[in-house]
């Protein structure tokens, strides 16, 4: 047969793009987790690594303590952490600041995990940012347990609806 459909045309090629689609996606998510794959620190000193986060929707929040739409965000992002602890949930901080003094004085007044100033900078950070479509911080990207991107956007809605919205799918 020729994969010719007269109501949607040449359905060989329509699977074709769909193939290549769902490659990109598992390209991207192979991706993101290698980018993910490091070790991260709560406020207290304690270690964790990727795989102390199977199975939970990441939030990768991208902030810096000088920008003020980050600080006003940063407390809405902490209710929803709070009304959601228990669950399948985990934040994960990526700083945008200049300096690490900045960056260690603004992640003292986090829950969550964050990922070493250094690398957050650095080559690990930015391309996280890059894949994970975002322009401007405070910018909140939520990836499921198979390490898809669910919402690239997810700040706005967690702006709207707080933990009633989890996991903020777009």
């Amino acid at each position: 047969s020729s994969g010719i459909n007269a109501e949607y045309g040449d359905t060989t090629s329509i699977m074709k793009v769909f193939i290549v689609l769902a490659l990109c996606a598992v390209a991207s998510s192979a991706n993101l987790r290698s980018l993910l794959d490091t070790t991260y620190t709560d406020v207290s000193g304690r270690s964790y690594t990727l795989s102390d986060f199977r199975g939970k929707y990441l939030a990768l929040y991208h902030s810096a303590s000088w920008c003020g739409p980050c600080r006003r965000f940063t407390p809405n992002l902490i209710n929803a952490y709070n009304a959601l602890l228990g669950r399948n949930f985990q934040v994960i901080w990526i700083s945008k600041d200049r300096n690490s003094r900045d960056s260690d004085a603004f992640f003292k007044k986090m829950p969550w995990v964050r990922m070493s100033f250094n690398e957050g900078r650095g080559t690990r950070g930015n391309e996280l940012f890059k894949l994970t479509n975002q322009r401007y911080i405070p910018a909140v990207t939520i990836v499921d347990p198979n390490f898809r991107v669910i919402n690239d956007q997810a700040r706005y809605d967690i702006e709207r609806s707080g933990s009633r919205g989890f996991p903020w799918r777009d």
